[in-house]
């Protein structure tokens, strides 16, 4: 915005579109305010179509400031440890911080206690109906975090004998991975 050489080569990149979205800024930055209300509005309105959507670092919205806002990397830059994050989040004020954790962003992380008592209380219900069910590679059931979450892949992707399944294992802890082999999952194979 001024009028230093610097300024001035930036400005001389930007497209038509972008230079008008910048002379629409107030001076100076971009409110967390101001942010924080579009950000809300957003996972609002996204909410309705998606319960389950969240944000990705790559998520782009018009605002009143932008009509293409990289709003996914204005809350990356905002989380996590790194000293960049930690910096921009001690300039917000604490409600700031809270209503910007409260967005959902990124991808979920389920743990293997959540999923684990998620499938072993899927299995109960199933076997309430039929004692012999056993979970397919395709199944797939409603959790608290999706509500198509695909729980045989998830078994499946740590149950096998390729390195990708034994890498993921070797996260688990052993109780965990006798949890998993206790799970009645796949083909029963009766041999001849």
């Amino acid at each position: 915005r001024g009028d230093g050489k610097n300024a001035q080569t930036l400005r001389a990149r930007l497209t038509a579109a972008q230079l008008k979205s910048l002379e629409a800024l107030p001076y100076g930055s971009l409110s967390a305010e101001d942010a924080l209300a579009a950000l809300e509005a957003e996972v609002a309105r996204q909410r309705e179509q998606d319960p389950t959507w969240r944000m990705t670092k790559r998520h782009v919205m018009a605002t009143a400031w932008d009509p293409a806002w990289q709003a996914g990397t204005w809350v990356s830059h905002r989380h996590g440890e790194r000293r960049q994050a930690q910096a921009l989040r001690a300039r917000l004020t604490d409600a700031e911080v809270k209503r910007l954790d409260a967005l959902p962003f990124g991808e979920v992380v389920v743990s293997a206690e959540d999923a684990l008592a998620a499938v072993e209380s899927e299995v109960a219900r199933q076997r309430e109906q039929d004692p012999n069910w056993r979970m397919s590679k395709s199944h797939v059931m409603t959790t608290a975090w999706d509500p198509a979450w695909p729980a045989g892949s998830w078994v499946h992707t740590r149950r096998g004998n390729w390195k990708q399944a034994q890498a993921i294992r070797a996260r688990m802890t052993a109780a965990h991975q006798e949890r998993l082999y206790a799970l009645p999952y796949g083909e029963l194979v009766v041999s001849a």
